[in-house]
């Protein structure tokens, strides 16, 4: 069976008329040039999200097959590793120098190579080497063989969705993604003045207040306000309540000043009503009023939290 085509001409032959689609196709190549610039969210791939001590973390494994289970610390520069598991694994190890150029006794670093979370490559991972495996007998620690930091997705997309209980992440990016919805802006401030250097957003709100925050998932509160933003915030009744809660996971165990917030929100998405806001002890480090609080697990369960440590932005689904 032959095909037929039909094709239609334009009655008008000018140059103009002629050169017309050639414009459109030139200004359709723009666009997408310009569309391009910004890639379409990635696949994403990963390992269920487990539980250590209530807070999130994942199984890994290793080049030479062996599996850890590894907190996932977005509050942390360092990710980390158990001295007795290194030494078990046969880890090359190196003595950590401090400022004067010593040895700091009782740390020292590695480099865990081959690393898959689930069916994700995240390849080499670089570990603070330490006694975790005490202060996880004395609870000072979550179970777990350590812990992955945030520098551990570098340039990758991480999901921690704490509805299908997973952690996903991309591949290594080249360009910038594109927000799906309202997003905040990531840095990278210290915390204090000398302190190293975290993931803080904006984006989130109380009361209808915006500020700035550290997140952390393995801080179990929902919001800690630092004192240099209480007044600005509306919070001096609240911050002077009565009620305390300990946190044994934060700065090796501290009391925090709790009350609650009428709402704890990110963008236009309400995460809770009438929800515990939590306040600093003397015990709890403060970040010299570089950012304005911290914002942790409790915030995000039923919640997807995800992180683009490429394109620095942050948003809740």
């Amino acid at each position: 069976m032959s095909s037929i085509s039909v094709y239609f001409y334009d009655s008008d032959s000018s140059p103009e008329a002629l050169l017309r689609p050639l414009y459109l196709l030139l200004a359709a190549i723009l666009v997408l040039s310009a569309a391009s610039a910004f890639a379409q969210t990635p696949a994403l791939h990963g390992g269920p999200m487990l539980d250590c001590g209530s807070l999130p973390c994942v199984d890994i494994a290793i080049a030479s097959g062996k599996h850890l289970r590894m907190l996932v610390d977005t509050g942390n520069v360092n990710s980390t590793l158990d001295s007795a598991v290194a030494k078990e694994m046969g880890l090359s190890v190196t003595p950590l120098t401090g400022a004067d150029g010593k040895p700091v006794p009782g740390y020292a670093r590695a480099v865990l190579t081959g690393v898959m979370l689930g069916d994700a490559s995240l390849g080499k991972i670089p570990v603070l080497v330490m006694d975790l495996a005490s202060f996880v007998k004395s609870d000072r620690v979550p179970p777990s063989h350590g812990s992955l930091s945030y520098t551990a997705f570098k340039n990758r997309l991480l999901e921690l969705d704490y509805k299908k209980k997973t952690v996903r992440i991309s591949d290594a990016l080249t360009q910038d993604v594109t927000c799906p919805g309202f997003c905040g802006d990531l840095t990278y401030p210290t915390f204090g003045k000398d302190g190293p250097p975290i993931v803080v957003t904006t984006g989130f709100s109380i009361n209808g207040r915006p500020l700035t925050v550290q997140i952390d998932t393995l801080f179990s509160g929902t919001m800690l306000v630092y004192p240099s933003a209480v007044a600005r915030l509306g919070l001096t009744h609240e911050s002077e309540s009565s009620k305390k809660e300990f946190f044994k996971y934060t700065d090796d165990g501290v009391d925090m000043i709790e009350a609650e917030a009428e709402t704890e929100s990110f963008g236009s998405h309400v995460l809770a009503h009438k929800a515990p806001v939590f306040f600093a002890t003397p015990a709890v480090h403060e970040p010299d009023a570089l950012f304005d609080g911290t914002v942790g697990h409790a915030l995000f369960v039923g919640t997807v939290l995800t992180l683009d440590l490429h394109s620095n932005h942050a948003w809740i689904a």
